[in-house]
């Protein structure tokens, strides 16, 4: 099967993209820049395709001939909402567009969505997948909005929604990526070596995308992926701790508080042109629930994703220390 990848340059993208290959398909990847080619600059089978999200026009050259689209690109960090609706819910919208007006086009979509498009819950109350969404924040909603274009042509192609958490740990060390979005998670463990503690949990594994891809069940489904069990920003910060071995003592900041101070941050990010990991939307989806149902993902997909906590803030410090980004 000829696959077209939206992202493959990235931490997700490019497992998919070697996943793939595994399985014998012909992959080609849409890629912004071929001079930035990442982890799969070393992977001679690729076929690249430059296009943009941005530009309509520039995507039909790479959805001709192919026969599925992983729809994995997306923006997590930016200076201003408007940028995160620009890539997750325009370039989405334009992204579906292409596959519908490509001669020979693809006949099957399949979406990384976000749980972020639904919102946290007010209570800790696993949601299902026809909970009513609420996002709090501009990649919240930006994500939702590209939901609404992919979903808006269910009838003219076949296609799937995945909504995993962030990101998180792999089954390895060796499987990880350096640097990438792996950045935030690093970022999220210098506290905690020096004994603070103030964090969230990051999931997801291509298998599910695979899977999704594969899997025979009707156009416009979505799917919540997630890994087994629940756990308390504490918890995460002792499982890093252990692994660091430090003890972490937490610390609790008042969400107003976090959000003057992710005010400030935003307005450094504008100034300076670099979006941060630290921003109002952040806080605002720190500061609710986030559990998911994923009964349905594992009744209809037979999708079943664990990484233990422990062992996944092992790996993930591990890899840090062997990178040479911690001592």
């Amino acid at each position: 099967m000829r696959v077209l990848v939206t992202g493959g340059t990235g931490f997700i993208g490019s497992h998919l993209v070697e996943a793939l290959l595994a399985q014998g398909h012909e992959v080609r990847c849409l890629v912004r820049d071929t001079r930035r080619l990442g982890w799969i600059s070393g992977l001679p089978s690729v076929t690249i395709a430059q296009g943009s999200m941005d530009e309509p026009r520039s995507l039909l050259e790479g959805m001709r001939g192919v026969d599925q689209v992983y729809h994995v690109a997306g923006l997590t960090r930016a200076r201003a909402a408007r940028e995160f609706f620009r890539v997750n819910g325009e370039g989405t919208r334009h992204l579906v567009h292409a596959c519908l007006e490509t001669p020979r086009g693809p006949r099957r979509l399949v979406h990384l969505s976000s749980l972020a498009a639904v919102g946290p819950m007010p209570m800790a109350t696993a949601c299902a997948e026809d909970v009513s969404p609420h996002p709090v924040s501009p990649y919240g909603w930006s994500k939702l909005q590209g939901e609404a274009a992919v979903l808006g042509v269910r009838d003219r192609l076949h296609v799937t929604v995945l909504r995993p958490p962030s990101c998180t740990v792999p089954e390895t060390a060796a499987s990880w990526r350096s640097p990438g979005g792996w950045h935030e998670v690093f970022c999220q463990c210098l506290p905690v070596r020096r004994g603070l503690s103030a964090f969230a949990t990051f999931r997801i594994w291509s298998t599910a995308l695979l899977t999704a891809g594969a899997a025979k069940v009707p156009s416009g489904e979505i799917f919540h992926v997630a890994g087994e069990g629940a756990f308390t920003w504490e918890q995460v910060g002792d499982a890093l701790g252990e692994a660091l071995g430090v003890h972490p003592t937490p610390l609790r900041i008042p969400v107003p508080i976090l959000l003057a101070l992710a005010t400030g941050a935003d307005a450094w990010a504008w100034l300076t042109g670099r979006p941060g990991y630290f921003s109002r939307g952040k806080v605002r989806e720190a500061a609710g629930h986030w559990l998911c149902d994923t009964g349905k993902a594992r009744r209809q997909l037979g999708v079943v994703l664990g990484v233990g906590l422990r062992k996944g803030a092992a790996v993930t410090v591990k890899w840090y220390r062997e990178a040479g980004w911690l001592r």
